[in-house]
């Protein structure tokens, strides 16, 4: 509605309450216009304008209505010398409201204050200045409104450039941030307070007139701050990075939907609307395409170097995508809130990378982060087949995928994906790390002899295998100190115990260079520089907590046995064989038992 289809609706319904003329007696009138001139010769912009003066206003302007329907020559005369006093009048009320005006923030100054700029805009209205009244007020009211938003930073003719693309990213982030504290503020606070005071100063006024001075005064702001987010998701290229500002801001956007809708009633309200849920739509498109984006990121990856990781460590992508992972289930139901009609097809989870779609939690949230993880596991098999050494191989897995399980289990992760998930995962470490031991302890565990005629023959080739495999494996790292110490506990018992049962019968043989004891010394060193052949008790512990729900329990407490017999690591991703570089006629399938007391030593069963 137009300020001066406004002020006609204004001045229509004020004619009906205050032009019930009657008959003027000339002593009225000459007392009306001697108080206008009294107040005009001696206005002080410091003090309030009396009622007194405004009840002379609003009967000079009745009266010249009523000399206004005079054919007379005098009447004429009159007319002119009356609009002249009053248009005299309207100038100082005009000043009057403008002063006052600028003395108020909200609908929460002084009611002293709000009283009196109500009592100016009905004189304005009634006495036929309803156009000039509404110019004043909007002007200073839609500048009040613009100096509240700047004080959050958020410059409304600067930041709706359209070349939002063509900003450094650290600039744009500060555009953005500035908005986030903006916008919430602006439809939480500033227009409801706006509402209120339009509607206490123009109290007389109907409902339908009071809801269009309200926006004619926030409409053109509440635009512009609409306008933002669609220039943010339609012109800023979507990258990793940026994902979680365009998240902050659909949720900034989200949180005052119901502001808008509320605010904002009449026609122009529906357009606010559709702008912000326009807005909302755009800003979902850009996450999806940017998380899609990351999920072909992480397919497409390519390291330079020939091998993943240097001695199977922890490859800068699995770290990279972890600490993103968890800064994005921060925003969990903002994912859930925006893909809720854009799941991904959860058959995409039948891999034998994942144990089961069944496993992930029932949220869009989950099922897009378990994607990602499931891309990410894949690309680690991939990347696994660099090494030339398939024990390698394995550890590098078992390193990564173990970095992906402590990130979930200590953050927030872990309540989106489950402890199913975990499980699936710790599942798969195992078999990782038995595919290590088979691949990479197998010849040394062959090379043990059985007969006592080939003793001294095969014990020399153990020696030799031995000490190559302790030189193969020089710089190799198993990250984390737990699964490290599970790592030596199994090649200990794989070793150590039939090699201490062998050293027992021939010791006396001089071929024999190593004690059993060197043989665990050995090997404690080789998983950084452990000096003995024991475990300590918080690895034992570690151990149980960790595997122990994997594989089959007996025993106490105090004693629990297992028994790992015709293990496989499996992998459909990794096309990794076994070495088999012994005498299978005398050594099958391996198997081995090996038991952790209380005493924290390792026994051979």
């Amino acid at each position: 509605m137009s300020t001066t289809t406004l002020s006609s609706t204004l001045s229509s319904s004020a004619s009906l309450r205050l032009n019930r003329n009657t008959s003027y007696h000339s002593t009225r009138v000459a007392d009306s216009i001697t108080s206008v001139h009294s107040f005009i010769s001696r206005w002080d912009p410091q003090t309030s304008v009396s009622s007194g003066f405004l009840r002379a206003t609003t009967h000079l302007h009745s009266y010249l209505l009523h000399v206004a329907r005079s054919a007379s020559r005098s009447a004429h005369h009159e007319l002119i010398r009356t609009n002249f006093i009053l248009q005299s009048a309207m100038s100082r009320l005009d000043q009057e409201l403008k002063n006052h005006l600028m003395s108020i923030t909200d609908a929460h100054s002084t009611p002293e204050a709000i009283s009196t700029v109500s009592s100016i805009v009905q004189t304005m209205i009634s006495t036929g200045y309803g156009e000039e009244c509404l110019n004043t007020y909007q002007s200073i009211r839609r500048s009040a409104v613009t100096s509240q938003l700047t004080e959050f930073g958020f410059d409304l003719s600067t930041y709706l450039s359209k070349n939002l693309a063509k900003l450094k990213w650290d600039k744009l982030e500060i555009m953005i941030k500035s908005w986030i504290d903006a916008a919430p503020v602006a439809f939480h606070s500033i227009f409801s307070n706006e509402r209120q005071l339009s509607d206490r100063i123009f109290v007389s006024s109907q409902e339908s007139v009071r809801d269009a001075i309200f926006e004619s005064i926030v409409y053109d702001t509440a635009s512009k701050l609409l306008s933002f987010p669609e220039l943010v998701a339609i012109r800023v290229r979507p990258s990793p990075e940026k994902l979680f500002r365009l998240l902050d801001v659909y949720d900034a956007l989200s949180d005052i939907l119901p502001d808008i809708k509320s605010s904002f009633k009449s026609f122009p309200a529906s357009e606010a609307q559709q702008k912000a849920i326009s807005s909302l739509k755009k800003l979902s498109d850009a996450v999806q395409g940017t998380l899609s984006d990351l999920e072909k990121a992480i397919q497409k990856n390519r390291v330079k170097p020939r091998v993943a990781a240097p001695g199977g460590a922890l490859l800068p992508l699995t770290r990279y995508m972890m600490n993103y992972l968890i800064s994005l289930s921060d925003y969990d139901q903002s994912l859930n809130a925006l893909e809720s009609n854009m799941t991904p097809d959860p058959t995409k989870y039948n891999s034998s990378s994942f144990e089961s779609s069944d496993n992930l939690q029932d949220s869009p949230a989950s099922i897009r982060i378990a994607r990602l993880l499931l891309v990410l596991v894949q690309k680690l098999e991939s990347k696994a087949e660099s090494y030339r050494d398939n024990s390698l191989s394995y550890l590098f897995l078992t390193n990564n995928v173990n970095y992906m399980i402590n990130k979930v289990e200590t953050s927030r992760l872990n309540n989106i994906l489950g402890e199913e998930w975990v499980v699936a995962h710790m599942s798969k470490v195992r078999r990782y790390v038995e595919g290590h031991l088979r691949s990479g302890w197998a010849s040394v565990y062959a090379a043990l002899p059985v007969k006592e005629k080939e003793a001294v023959d095969r014990i020399q080739r153990f020696e030799t295998i031995f000490q190559m495999v302790l030189k193969e494996r020089e710089g190799w790292v198993v990250i984390d100190a737990a699964m490290r110490e599970e790592i030596r506990l199994l090649v200990e018992a794989m070793v150590v115990p039939p090699y201490s049962s062998w050293y027992r019968a021939y010791q006396g043989n001089a071929t024999v260079r190593f004690s059993p004891h060197d043989v665990a010394k050995q090997i404690a060193m080789l998983y950084e520089g452990l000096n003995s052949g024991s475990s300590s008790g918080s690895g034992s512990a570690k151990f149980l907590r960790r595997f122990g729900r994997y594989l089959r329990r007996k025993g106490t407490d105090s004693s629990v046995r297992y028994q790992i017999e015709n293990v496989e690591a499996q992998s459909s991703k990794l096309s990794l064989q076994y070495q088999t570089r012994y005498d299978t006629g005398h050594h099958g399938e391996l198997s081995f038992r090996y038991q952790i007391k209380r005493g924290n030593s390792v026994q051979y069963i």
